[in-house]
């Protein structure tokens, strides 16, 4: 199963939902100093954790491409959502977004389904 470090921008509750299925998931918050760290101190907290970052946060990806930091990122790009039907989201795209996070270190989940952005 995948390890996930969630970002702040997404709720705790996503953490909690993917530690219902094994996943190892954490939120931010849960840290010492979570919710004031920056974007590059999450990063590298990820990568030394083993985790992917999962934000929506588009910093992210600016980073995990002109740095590899952090090495392994899941971005939500459906804009602002209740967190019910964030989770509904997950759940529908399941299997796929799964089997992409644990193949890929480039991963999109949007309204229309799961899509890889690696350059290979």
């Amino acid at each position: 199963m995948t390890a996930f470090l969630v970002d702040q921008q997404l709720p705790a509750k996503l953490a909690e939902y993917l530690s219902r299925f094994g996943h190892d998931a954490r939120h931010v918050k849960q840290y010492p100093g979570g919710t004031t760290m920056r974007d590059a101190e999450i990063a590298a907290l990820a990568d030394h954790e083993g985790r992917t970052v999962l934000t929506k946060d588009d910093d992210f990806r600016v980073l995990h491409l002109t740095r590899q930091q952090p090495a392994r990122i899941l971005i939500v790009t459906c804009g602002n959502i209740a967190t019910r039907d964030l989770l509904a989201l997950v759940d529908q795209n399941y299997s796929d977004l799964t089997a992409a996070v644990e193949k890929y270190s480039f991963v999109e989940l949007d309204r229309d389904g799961v899509f890889i952005h690696d350059p290979h």
